[in-house]
């Protein structure tokens, strides 16, 4: 599919967009925030709080930065690209939850932050039929099975003020790399990915997020 070096590149630049986005954020509190959309929990501070050792003040000075779309109930309604409101390209399918996600990448991410086995769910852009994931805790197939994935690299400053626009939305599964090929891009880098090889970026991501 691709050079060793050249996942690693792309993988680890990628890892460092998030992080760089994310510098100067709570990231322990936007841990346990997934945990809880990925489990199905509330999503208010007192019920973020008390899956974990971080207070609920903690929560909730992280929860009125921007970072965080709550509804008038205060419950979290979007973070991190992922949603429960259905309106992302990506459907992410547990036991006990179904979440929206922007991305291919942050998808894989979120399938990795629990045992048990996950489902995402997305159309090719092209072809528009529908590509099926099955993840789990070591790693991930596809249906159909030459499935990959595109990956950008824009300029940090281009991602930190919008990912969706200079990431997310070209961040896609496809059918087959010839479907890649034609896929949306911009000008930033591309390389294309097995389903495989995603699975160790978004280890990679998290690594880089939470120090695992």
């Amino acid at each position: 599919m691709m050079q060793a070096s050249e996942q690693i590149d792309f993988g680890d630049y990628a890892a460092k967009l998030f992080v760089e986005r994310w510098r100067h954020h709570d990231r322990s509190v936007l841990r346990d925030t997934l945990l809880c959309m990925v489990e199905g929990q509330p999503m208010d501070s007192r019920s973020v709080s008390s899956r974990s050792s971080i207070s609920e003040s903690q929560v909730s000075a992280a929860f009125a930065t921007d970072r965080y779309d709550l509804n008038s109930a205060g419950e979290v309604v979007d973070v991190f690209g992922v949603s429960n409101t259905g309106q992302r390209p990506f459907e992410l399918e547990t036991q006990v939850s179904k979440l929206n996600v922007c991305c291919a990448l942050v998808s894989m991410m979120m399938s990795q932050l629990t045992p048990g086995q996950k489902s995402i769910l997305s159309i090719d852009p092209i072809s528009r039929r529908p590509i099926k994931l099955i993840c789990g805790p070591s790693g991930a197939s596809s249906d159909p099975g030459d499935a990959v994935v595109a990956l950008v690299a824009p300029p940090v400053d281009e991602f930190c003020r919008d990912p969706w626009n200079s990431f997310c939305k070209f961040v896609r599964f496809y059918e087959s790399v010839e479907n890649a090929r034609s896929g949306p891009r911009d000008a930033s880098p591309a390389v294309h990915l097995s389903v495989h090889e995603l699975f160790g970026v978004a280890e990679l991501l998290s690594g880089e997020l939470w120090g695992e």
